[in-house]
């Protein structure tokens, strides 16, 4: 075994018994750097979503009773927008972003004092809560660990106030 015998020849069989290790670790770090940026982007999608229903007030209702309540269209106002701010991470998705924004659980609770079934709190104002599971593709993680896609759970709420 001469190739063992000297330094370069020790060198050389480590680098190739390790340098497999370094190149999948390097791989997986840099796609689960990729799926958390596309996580926090679909993050803020659904911030603004939230935001954007919030705002959709009942004016008619505010004139009337001096308060604020969502105005009847305040979810599909929350998923239209949704499905808008998820275009540009169309790439990155599974599913499309109209498909992603239609299965995502809205809640609209317009009134305020209404306990949210799902999450157990009960909101003082009216309020828009948006959870949806993101699709995104990890072509890399299909090599290493069989798992073309991950899901990444969103939950975002906003109140009027």
């Amino acid at each position: 075994m001469r190739l063992l015998a000297d330094e370069g020849g020790t060198l050389a069989l480590t680098t190739v018994v390790l340098l497999p290790l370094v190149l999948v670790t390097l791989v997986g770090v840099l796609e689960l750097g990729a799926v958390r940026v596309v996580a926090e982007r679909a993050r803020l999608a659904a911030d603004l979503a939230t935001v954007t229903a919030v705002n959709d007030q009942d004016d008619a209702y505010l004139a009337r009773r001096g308060r604020l309540r969502l105005a009847p269209e305040a979810e599909d106002v929350a998923r239209g927008s949704f499905a808008a701010n998820l275009e540009p991470l169309a790439g990155w998705l599974a599913s499309s972003p109209s498909a992603v924004a239609a299965s995502a659980d809205v809640a609209v609770f317009r009134d305020g004092g209404e306990r949210d079934p799902r999450t157990g709190r009960r909101y003082r104002e009216p309020t828009v809560r948006l959870t949806a599971e993101l699709p995104v593709l990890t072509p890399a993680f299909a090599l290493l660990l069989a798992r073309p896609v991950t899901e990444v759970r969103i939950l975002s709420t906003s109140s009027a106030r």
